[in-house]
């Protein structure tokens, strides 16, 4: 929340007026009434789907089944918020980095070290 506070971001990529009228569109301005263009990079929508991911397929008891459905559902989403003009891919991009703080900072060095040890021996 730092960064949005110290370096306030938005993006302007979003229609005035849609070419078409019908019920996406509609639905798209819906959404627009209410999400607004601030804020947006990095996109949280993204980092923390990726957080619960990552975290989610380090979970050994987890049903293969669905760690593919939550990969799935993690591109979707983050495929989804530059294909509304929410977020663009430079946004998507720095919430990679974003997640795996996140994760870092929840589970701290005991988490990640002896993870990082086994795959080295």
């Amino acid at each position: 929340m730092a960064v949005y506070i110290i370096y306030p971001s938005r993006q302007d990529m979003r229609p005035d007026v849609f070419a078409r009228d019908n019920a996406f569109t509609h639905l798209m301005a819906f959404i627009y009434s209410f999400d607004t263009s601030t804020g947006v990079c990095p996109s949280l929508h993204v980092g923390y789907s990726l957080g619960i991911a990552s975290v989610f397929l380090k979970d050994k008891n987890a049903p293969k089944v669905w760690k593919w459905i939550t990969v799935f559902l993690v591109i979707m989403i983050s495929l989804s918020t530059a294909f509304v003009k929410q977020h663009s891919m430079v946004d998507v991009f720095w919430a990679l980095p974003l997640g795996v703080a996140a994760e870092a900072i929840t589970y701290g060095k005991d988490y990640w070290l002896p993870k990082l040890r086994r795959q080295k021996g």
